[in-house]
């Protein structure tokens, strides 16, 4: 019985004890999950401190934006130049190309069509397209540094420290008695006079050093005062100019953006009216050697009439090239850096004869 009266004690025992540790668990786990808590809140404090902009980096953190934004203008002006460059080197080498290869053969092809009576076809000449592109979207923003207002700050605080040491002196000259405007140069025995009532005010006791001391310390005081105050208004003031600057510069690039797809559709136009052009010139010789075939075997004396009907269909399409190429190259392509619909259309309507002879040539 005793036995089995110890074995249950020591039975209660462990049950108490595993109890205490669980409860001692519980609350050291609290105590881990509090102290984590403070300590994330604490650092989400300190995040959001350093979030903000100290007083004394405003002007530092606008003048990054001023910088930030000057080098996106620059960034979109330069890639607008490079497109620029691009039309106006392919309008240069289509310009040699139709002086040298596609006027002649057009030339040709009026003179033939002259010589066996036909209307004399007007020379065709290629509009200034790249005059058009220059004058595009010249505007551009000037972003410039923003001025820091140190200067500006340090004079009117030197103005606002000589205001207080003017005041001191005043104040003195009439409780001593002395006239506020000295009839002489005041010397350091009138000025140690002075620092003397600066003291005695102050309970200090008629001491002049304390009281050049003082009045020096509240002249440099509001000096300092006057230099934060403005400089940290003026850093304010910079960092809304700064932001304001900054989406100005964004509303820009992006316009920039805007002319710059734009003068790629033209450049890809440009490159589709290459290609046509370079058909019909193909297509055109070919015709002219058929009409000088035909002239000199069917020894046309210029009546359009006594021709072969296959002279006279070749005649035909021989004008309708010509006058399909004239209204090609004498629609304007662009207007104010954009590309015309009149252009597309006459491209258009180019590439649908052009193909349409090229398939009659092989059917």
């Amino acid at each position: 019985m005793e036995k089995r009266e110890e074995s249950m004690a020591e039975e209660e025992t462990d049950i108490i004890d595993n109890e205490s540790l669980r409860t001692a668990d519980g609350s050291i786990k609290e105590k881990d999950e509090n102290a984590e808590s403070t300590q994330n809140s604490s650092r989400g404090e300190e995040q959001g401190l350093s979030a903000r902009p100290i007083a004394g980096n405003r002007q530092k953190l606008a003048q990054s934006k001023v910088e930030e934004a000057r080098e996106k203008v620059k960034s979109a002006e330069e890639e607008i130049e490079i497109c620029l460059q691009n039309i106006r080197n392919d309008l240069e080498k289509f310009g040699k190309y139709e002086k040298d290869i596609l006027i002649p053969v057009v030339e040709e092809g009026r003179s033939l069509l002259k010589s066996i009576g036909m209307d004399e076809i007007p020379a065709i000449e290629l509009p200034a397209l790249e005059s058009e592109f220059e004058n595009h979207e010249n505007d551009t923003i000037q972003i410039d540094d923003l001025p820091s207002g140190k200067g500006s700050s340090f004079f009117f605080a030197l103005l606002g420290g000589i205001a207080v040491l003017a005041s001191w002196f005043i104040f003195a000259a009439l409780r001593s008695g002395m006239p506020v405007i000295p009839d002489k140069i005041p010397d350091l025995s009138f000025l140690s006079l002075l620092a003397e009532n600066i003291s005695d005010v102050l309970g200090i006791g008629k001491n002049p050093a304390m009281g050049a001391a003082v009045a020096t310390g509240t002249a440099l005081l509001f000096m300092w005062i006057i230099y934060a105050v403005r400089v940290s208004m003026r850093s304010a003031r910079n960092l809304k100019q700064a932001e304001k600057i900054e989406e100005e510069a964004g509303f820009y690039c992006r316009r920039k953006e805007e002319c710059r797809a734009k003068m790629e559709e033209v450049r890809k136009h440009l490159k589709s009216l290459d290609q046509t052009i370079r058909r019909y010139e193909v297509v055109l010789a070919e015709k002219n050697a058929s009409l000088r075939r035909a002239i000199h075997i069917e020894e046309n004396s210029g009546d359009f009439n006594s021709l072969h009907e296959k002279t006279k269909e070749t005649a035909r399409e021989t004008y309708r090239m010509i006058r399909s190429l004239e209204r090609l190259l004498e629609t304007p392509m662009a207007r104010a850096g954009m590309l015309t619909s009149q252009s597309v259309e006459a491209l258009r309507e180019a590439k649908r004869m052009i193909n349409d002879m090229i398939l009659r040539l092989y059917s």
